[in-house]
């Protein structure tokens, strides 16, 4: 799946994978990890969690994800998918993995009495992470998660150095 995301066409290609092994944590930190691994070409840009920052990105991954099965919990059982987007610094501020800031206009597609930190199982740190949600009918809506209670799929993007401009 590829996408221009930028006028200036900062192409990015997204790959999605099924729920990470639950031995490797902590959870999002790790999946950051496994992104940065991946490039389009040996010593390439490297990748990193996925910034869904329009909602023509949002939907063509949660498109994808659904019309491709990885909806199900023979994908993720613990029903969601890390993406590039936490508050751990100041909670309710939101940055992306790319170094943005989610500005007070930007798209957003949150779940309804989303982001709530809920603290029921982290009453330090709350809910710092952010998911695509598939729990409970949420479609893939973003949902804001702790970081290390339940391993996740997995959506990168990896910048493409060979995209050009369309006309």
């Amino acid at each position: 799946m590829e996408e221009c995301v930028n006028d200036d066409c900062n192409c990015m290609v997204y790959k999605v994978f099924c729920q990470q092994d639950t031995t490797v944590r902590p959870y999002q930190q790790k999946a950051a990890e496994f992104c940065s691994t991946l490039s389009i070409q040996p010593g390439g840009p490297p990748g990193r969690l996925a910034s869904l920052r329009t909602l023509a990105i949002d939907n063509a991954i949660r498109g994808h994800i659904t019309s491709n099965g990885m909806d199900t919990s023979s994908c993720i059982p613990k029903y969601g998918f890390w993406i590039g987007l936490r508050d751990g610094a100041t909670e309710g501020e939101y940055f992306w993995s790319d170094g943005g800031a989610l500005c007070p206009f930007d798209f957003r597609n949150w779940a309804p009495g989303e982001p709530n930190n809920n603290t029921k199982k982290n009453t330090e740190d709350g809910q710092d992470c952010v998911q695509l949600w598939f729990r409970f009918g949420h479609g893939g809506l973003w949902d804001d998660e702790y970081c290390d209670f339940r391993p996740k799929g997995i959506i990168c993007e990896i910048p493409d150095p060979f995209c050009h401009s369309k006309p």
